[in-house]
């Protein structure tokens, strides 16, 4: 048997790539023929994906076809098409409210995804969401077999950082750090309002906004805007990082802040704990599923109160401790071979 992939986009340091990645390398591992396809497909992947139209030649009944879905696009109508066993594994669209006038395209295609992914709800052997959060949307969709496989994380990568970056910034200012793409719905406008605040409380202090702003341009301009109005020198939107800088700014963090208002699974909270970061995040979307009872959760985004929360983590040891020792025990449900082990049974499922 086969057990291919098929998906609208693959990106260096996109976590849905990453994760593609990491389950093809599993199978391979299990002696599986295992390949990747893709609509979108970025020059650094060029080796690692083939056009999905490709898919058509190789397409049985008798492989397994693994469908992430994200987004509206093409690959939807051409898997409809095929006669292979079909798994889909939801990582949930965002709503595209958030995109009218910063991408309207894009609007479009996560407006249209909303609609195509009720039309799988008939034709899939399984359909997976990778948090409790996209398994409940997906039942309530109509989805009859669901489960739940978390994205595969294999942190034993996570050990080499860029050593120039550290030492450029490695002083006694206070870090905070927020990884994930520029984007409306992750609301990096609403970290820099709080970090506002906590400048005041401790001047000795930097903000690090991580992610790539491709796509959403406009969202970026206005977060230069936001930071020139409120007159902050030490807010640095660095784009999309290679992974030894994005490793250097975890080990460099001392703080993880997220007011993200749309996840569904957010790799940067299971990052933060394995670099024994606390987390201080918006209680939204799959957020609160990732971090069960770790972390601290805002109900409410009242700008002055988490600056006192920050700079309370940041004075209080004690309090620290417990943080990051509750995440160490949150971490351990997503170890990696405890994920490998569930994809197994569920493989071994659709094969009967």
């Amino acid at each position: 048997m086969k057990i291919h992939q098929i998906l609208p986009t693959i990106s260096p340091g996109d976590a849905i790539g990453n994760d593609v990645i990491e389950i093809r390398n599993i199978l391979r591992k299990w002696g599986y023929k295992s390949d990747i396809y893709a609509q979108n497909i970025h020059p650094e992947m060029s080796k690692i994906a083939k056009k999905y139209i490709a898919y058509k030649k190789v397409s049985s009944k008798d492989n397994i076809l693994i469908f992430h879905f994200s987004i509206g696009s093409e690959v939807s109508d051409f898997v409809k098409t095929l006669p292979d066993k079909k798994i889909m594994i939801y990582h949930n669209i965002t709503p595209h409210k958030y995109f009218i006038g910063i991408n309207d395209y894009l609007a479009i295609l996560l407006k249209n995804g909303r609609n195509e992914l009720k039309s799988f709800a008939g034709i899939t052997d399984l359909a997976l969401g990778d948090s409790e959060y996209n398994r409940l949307e997906l039942e309530e969709l109509g989805f009859g077999n669901t489960d739940v496989l978390p994205i595969l994380v294999d942190f034993e990568k996570y050990d080499n950082p860029n050593y120039k970056l550290l030492e450029r910034y490695e002083d006694d200012c206070v870090n905070i750090l927020f990884v994930g793409q520029i984007s409306p719905h992750k609301r990096q406008g609403d970290i820099i309002k709080a970090y506002y605040y906590y400048k005041h409380i401790n001047p000795r202090s930097r903000l690090f906004l991580v992610g790539n702003y491709e796509r959403s341009e406009r969202y970026y301009e206005q977060l230069q805007e936001l930071t020139r109005r409120l007159k902050l020198k030490d807010v640095y939107i660095t784009g999309m990082v290679g992974f030894k800088d994005m490793v250097a700014y975890y080990k460099l963090a001392d703080i993880f802040l997220s007011m993200s208002e749309h996840e569904g699974f957010c790799v940067p909270l299971l990052e933060s704990m394995f670099f024994d970061i606390p987390v201080i995040a918006y209680n939204s979307t799959a957020i609160p599923y990732t971090l069960g009872d770790s972390g601290i959760l805002i109900k409410e985004k009242n700008y002055e109160e988490i600056a006192e929360m920050i700079n309370l983590l940041v004075e209080d040891t004690e309090l620290r401790i417990r943080i990051i020792k509750k995440q160490n025990e949150r971490l351990k449900e997503f170890d990696k071979e405890k994920v490998k082990n569930k994809f197994w049974g569920i493989i071994k499922g659709v094969m009967q």
